[in-house]
């Protein structure tokens, strides 16, 4: 009689252990990621979280997670780098939003609140390393280096096509809403709440419209 396989757990995929390696990378990442939301999603402090509990929650085996991390500091640094990849398209359209109008910038701002909001567990956990871990603290600041700059060249071009406010320097006013944004989200995005969500992405959205726009009226 022909062997059965047995069913995998709702909503974990089999995972053949004859498949090339990086074909299985983004189904071991994706369980990684998943079971840090899970474990410190009652506010476990990421540091409480073994290895060992981490792949256990995962479905994994420990010697799976080696494949592909050397060490911890590996894996938070993907990490990092999901969270950023989270907010890089909210990001990409938030300041440009601003030089349409004010109701565009509002929906640019909800939806980076919301993104940030969802992912709020991960980027606590990173922030909780990275002051502990070198390596994770320069990988947070030259994601944030990143956005800035973006943002910043934004700005330059809105400037010289008159549409915000000209005395305004390209850079460091990218880097004030960027920061501004991003620590009012970690301090005040960890709620669920959508009527808090949305007051929040008003009130962001009001300051750098005020900032950028009023000037110009």
């Amino acid at each position: 009689m022909k062997a059965v396989r047995p069913a995998s757990p709702a909503g974990i995929s089999v995972i053949s252990g004859k498949a090339p390696r990086e074909e299985r990378r983004p189904d071991v990442e994706r369980r990684l990621i998943d079971a840090v939301s899970k474990l410190c999603g009652d506010g476990t402090p990421f540091a409480e979280v073994s290895i060992s509990r981490l792949v256990r929650e995962a479905g994994l085996g420990r010697a799976t997670f080696y494949l592909y991390f050397p060490d911890r500091s590996a894996f938070v640094l993907r990490l990092s780098d999901y969270i950023r990849e989270r907010l890089a398209g909210p990001v990409s359209v938030l300041w440009g939003a601003a030089l349409e109008d004010r109701q565009t910038l509002e929906s640019a701002m909800l939806d980076f609140v919301a993104t940030y909001s969802s992912e709020y567990t991960l980027v606590a956990a990173v922030v909780e390393a990275g002051a502990n871990d070198p390596a994770v603290k320069s990988r947070l600041e030259d994601g944030m280096q990143t956005f800035v700059s973006k943002s910043a060249e934004v700005l330059e071009a809105a400037k010289t096509n008159g549409v915000v406010t000209a005395e305004l320097p390209a850079y460091e006013s990218a880097a004030a809403l960027v920061w501004m944004t991003e620590r009012t989200c970690y301090q005040l995005g960890s709620t669920t709440d959508p009527d808090a969500l949305e007051r929040l992405a008003h009130t962001l959205a009001t300051i750098a419209w005020r900032a950028l726009r009023d000037s110009l009226s």
